[in-house]
């Protein structure tokens, strides 16, 4: 007798489902979102993982870029918003965890009441710097580790995953890949080994193929399940899947391709007053408005309201009752 996925999962919580997953694919695909309506697409799409990116939020909520700039009542918010909306499970990026120890115990205390599934943290100093402005400067591994630590001490559900993200390629491939298992050692669930530069290089000026061999190498190097949220190009699905990789996000496919749907539809209403001819090409998916609230599931809100108020007699306007 077969079992369907739900009941598969009745009674787990979502870091447990996480778990369940991750076990169950090879690897694991989680959808990079910023908001309710992205996340909801990702799993009408069929993701059955949701990864919420700092760059993304900032960037969607504040309208700031990837500098540090957000609070945790910020993101915990919009984390609280998102996990409301889907029924899979969703891991945060929360950078360098918003201060100290305690600081870093706070986050995963008020993210795993908004209902997330887990979170990456990452080895930087305070203030961060996004990878793509240059600039990274880690703090003493100590120090890493103790954050580490801290989230692992602070989770109330074992389940609720802890990555650590080690950018550690802005000193050398050797120091990532060291403090990438130093991380495993200390009881990180999963390593982010980011790898934007090699040895002083940008990794987008190498070759294709060396950037490829460096990708597949780590899983070799490092001892433990790896998280990689960026597939270059020369590289594909297949190649991390053979590499063993556990885990595999796209945190700002989402934004970027918002970003320039938006952009495109409104330079062209600034022009003719709509945009018509836009959108008669790139809506196939949800051709008018009211498909929109199909997807936000409006219909399950009709019935919710039909089976529960009591039609009102009513009146017309000027009526005297």
């Amino acid at each position: 007798m077969s079992v369907s996925a739900s009941e598969a999962t009745a009674g787990m919580t979502m870091a447990q489902r996480l778990r369940a997953l991750l076990a169950e694919h090879k690897p694991l695909l989680a959808a990079g979102v910023f908001d309710a309506m992205s996340a909801r697409i990702a799993e009408e799409v069929g993701y059955k993982a949701l990864h919420i990116g700092g760059f993304a939020v900032e960037s969607a909520l504040l309208g700031r870029p990837d500098i540090g700039m957000i609070t945790l009542t910020e993101l915990v918010d919009q984390v609280a918003r998102i996990t409301a909306t889907v029924d899979v499970p969703v891991f945060v990026d929360v950078d360098t965890g918003f201060g100290g120890v305690h600081n870093v115990a706070r986050t995963v205390f008020e993210l795993e009441r908004a209902g997330a599934a887990g979170l990456h943290i990452e080895d930087q100093i305070i203030p961060k710097k996004c990878p793509l402005l240059g600039g990274r400067v880690l703090v003493p591994e100590a120090d890493a580790v103790s954050r580490i630590k801290a989230a692992l001490s602070a989770r109330r559900d074992p389940n609720f995953l802890i990555i650590a993200r080690c950018d550690g390629d802005a000193v050398s491939y050797d120091e990532l890949v060291r403090r990438s298992n130093l991380y495993l050692d200390a009881g990180a669930d999963m390593a982010l080994p980011l790898l934007l530069e090699h040895n002083g290089a940008r990794i987008d000026t190498l070759p294709q193929e060396t950037v490829r061999d460096l990708y597949l190498q780590l899983p070799r190097d490092i001892h433990g399940p790896l998280l990689n949220v960026i597939i270059p190009p020369g590289c594909t699905l297949a190649d991390f899947r053979e590499a063993g990789y556990a885990m595999l996000a796209n945190p700002a496919d989402s934004l970027q391709a918002a970003a320039n749907a938006m952009y495109t539809v409104l330079t062209e209403a600034l022009t003719n007053g709509s945009g018509t001819a836009y959108l008669s090409q790139h809506s196939q998916f949800v051709p008018t408005p009211r498909e929109i609230m199909g997807l936000m599931k409006v219909d399950t809100f009709i019935a919710f309201e039909q089976e529960h108020q009591q039609e009102a007699p009513r009146v017309a306007v000027g009526e005297q009752r």
